[in-house]
């Protein structure tokens, strides 16, 4: 079976679409459902498994406890957890306009 130089870039072509479709499946993880399953108390690693690698992190230590925050970004939505230990202390989401972490704890 001979391939033409056009079957050769329609493969490729698919190919492409497919790489695509499947980043857009990978960052589909910051979804108003998601955000409400994060509760108060639950695990950083749950957190992660729901929401996926925050984009961007901060950690300290206030009177012995430590603690921090973590965002989430995809297009115009933002999540920010914070963190008590390794147990969530609070949540905020932000849609339609991007904030980043230290601006959100000024």
């Amino acid at each position: 079976m001979k391939t033409g130089r056009h079957g050769g870039m329609r493969r490729l072509l698919v190919a492409g679409v497919a790489v695509v479709l499947l980043a857009g499946c990978a960052t589909s993880r910051l979804t108003s459902a998601n955000y409400a399953r994060i509760n108060d108390g639950m695990d950083r690693a749950d957190v992660v498994a729901i929401l996926g690698e925050p984009a961007e992190m901060v950690s300290g230590s206030l009177l012995g406890e430590s603690g921090g925050g973590a965002v989430w970004r995809q297009g115009d939505t933002v999540v920010v957890i914070q963190f008590a230990g390794d147990r969530v202390a609070g949540k905020q989401i932000v849609k339609g306009r991007a904030i980043g972490l230290l601006d959100w704890l000024k």
